[in-house]
């Protein structure tokens, strides 16, 4: 291993992960500094209501796409979503296991991670170009859109020159890249991520006050 490799895997990484967590942690702050306003609605229901199953519910919404409509007529859609951020999450996994514990990416696990991120690769262009050929994806789509979709795009195959090449060049790159990503993702609307648990809590503490509930999942969810 190459100094420069070894700079990018440890400080330089680590460093940039100190200074994702320290903003995140201000965000997360400045959010918990504002009080929720207080449903103006009287608890409603024919049972006394059950926030926590409305809560759960509301952070299991992502992974049951056949609940909402948007994704239930777009199961397509909702797949090149999943598979995307599947790749993500293999894509900066990897950034961890590769210097902490490099034996544990034998073969068909390199294999494995790399077929997620060509997916993701794809799935990245056909995001972007959705982006650019639709007028309605156009009209809400900001600078910042176009340049994070097309960053983790080229991430992707970055990740596999560095995984599958495992030469001191392409992990230098893929390490690189990370570094960058972790910096800018705290300030871009990536992050949205961090407060989307906040939102689904408050979104289903409501419904579940209001007495709304789930038939189907009331059995696995009862309190």
């Amino acid at each position: 291993m190459s100094e420069l490799l070894h700079f990018a895997e440890h400080p330089l990484q680590e460093g940039a992960l100190a200074i994702m967590a320290a903003v995140y942690a201000l965000r997360i702050a400045w959010l918990l500094h504002f009080k929720a306003s207080r449903d103006r609605q009287a608890p409603t229901g024919s049972r006394p209501p059950v926030m926590s199953r409305g809560i759960l519910y509301s952070w299991l919404n992502i992974a049951m796409p056949w609940t909402m409509e948007s994704t239930r007529k777009n199961l397509a859609v909702y797949g090149e979503f999943a598979l995307f951020h599947i790749a993500v999450a293999v894509a900066i996994g990897a950034t961890f296991i590769h210097p902490y514990a490099e034996g544990a990416l034998t073969d068909p696990v390199v294999y494995t991670f790399t077929g997620f991120l060509a997916i993701g690769t794809l799935v990245g262009a056909i995001r972007f170009v959705r982006r650019v050929a639709q007028p309605a994806m156009r009209a809400v789509s900001t600078p910042d859109d176009y340049f994070t979709i097309s960053i983790i795009t080229i991430y992707f195959p970055v990740a596999i020159w560095g995984l599958v090449g495992n030469s001191n060049w392409g992990l230098t790159a893929y390490f690189g890249l990370t570094t960058f990503l972790l910096i800018y993702v705290p300030w871009s609307k990536i992050s949205h991520y961090l407060y989307m648990p906040f939102t689904r809590f408050y979104h289903g503490f409501l419904f579940g006050r209001r007495g709304v509930t789930v038939p189907h999942l009331r059995s696995t969810m009862e309190v």
